[in-house]
């Protein structure tokens, strides 16, 4: 990947990062449809909070987007191994 490629994929990043970190906190506090609809059917009170780490603020975002980054770029990492080692024209 050329010097200019890299650049863009540092960009892509940060902004991400950006996003999932920083914007995440002015996200809505309202129930979505699921919650609301668990509220409407009487439920919601046997739900068991499980988020830990990944709940819905910036640190949380900023752990998603890394494992969907590192699930990439090792999954292209096996496909670049594979193509390269099959012969051409299959």
């Amino acid at each position: 990947m050329s010097g200019h490629g890299r650049r863009w994929w540092a960009l892509g990043v940060l902004v991400t990062l950006l996003v999932a970190g920083v914007l995440s906190r002015f996200a809505s506090t309202a129930p979505d449809g699921l919650e609301r609809v668990a509220a409407d059917q009487g439920i919601s009170g046997q739900a068991v909070e499980r988020s830990g780490l990944l709940s819905y603020d910036g640190l949380g975002g900023v752990v998603g987007v890394a494992l969907v980054l590192a699930v990439g770029l090792g999954l292209t990492a096996v496909l670049r191994r594979r193509s390269a080692r099959s012969p051409r024209g299959r």
